[in-house]
């Protein structure tokens, strides 16, 4: 009978050492698993940034190109009014 309270008994030392090991083995992972948490809330934040930073310049692009727009148009129509009145000088001295 006291062998068997002997068996019973180392069972439950190795059963005792597998779950301090499985314990710390989990401690591990969880530590392992905030630290690729705080990794990845990291790079979320600097996705956003680099997002951020993308629109503001395609917003500057945006404004640029129209304020370029409205200058060319500006040309354009200036460069307009003075053909037209040389065209009516030319013609008459075609006349």
């Amino acid at each position: 009978m006291m062998e068997q309270f002997e068996r019973v008994n180392e069972a439950l030392d190795r059963l005792e050492e597998m779950l301090s090991g499985m314990k710390a083995k989990n401690d591990t992972l969880c530590r392992e698993i905030a630290e690729l948490k705080g990794i990845i809330e990291d790079r979320d934040l600097e996705i956003m940034q680099l997002q951020e930073d993308a629109e503001k310049l395609a917003a500057a692009s945006r404004a640029e190109k129209e304020e370029l727009g409205s200058c060319l148009e500006g040309l354009l129509g200036r460069m307009g009014k003075l053909t037209a009145q040389e065209q009516p000088a030319a013609g008459e001295e075609r006349q």
